[in-house]
């Protein structure tokens, strides 16, 4: 019988979470063949692109995609404001990215997959 061994006293196992926290920055992202970033929604059929060069010259290279997806993210939408409990019902996203990790542009070394980034994120 094998027996297993009592942490000290008062120890308490912890998670780093920091990686969870982490944002893909800008400098990460590539374009389409045109050189093109699209948006769309989940949620609505709002869809649009900008162009990458365009979203470099607006934002530093370490800017989080997050951050600039919730900058970029239209203010007409009916849930894109936060509800009383703080989440933004808006659907509003980089469309590539909402393959997976190996779609174009999100590097595999995020490690986050599903999804991609979205303006709730």
């Amino acid at each position: 019988m094998v027996r297993e061994t009592m942490p000290p006293p008062g120890y308490m196992k912890t998670r780093d979470f920091a990686p969870m926290r982490q944002q893909v920055p800008l400098s990460e992202l590539t374009g389409d063949a045109r050189g093109d970033v699209w948006f769309a929604c989940t949620r609505c059929p709002h869809a649009e692109r900008r162009a990458l060069a365009d979203l470099r010259a607006r934002f530093a290279p370490d800017a989080g995609l997050v951050n600039i997806l919730n900058t970029l993210r239209p203010k007409d939408c009916p849930k894109s404001e936060r509800n009383a409990s703080g989440i933004v019902g808006c659907g509003f996203h980089y469309r590539d990215l909402a393959r997976g990790p190996s779609a174009r542009g999100y590097p595999a070394s995020a490690g986050m997959s599903g999804g991609g980034a979205t303006a709730d994120n």
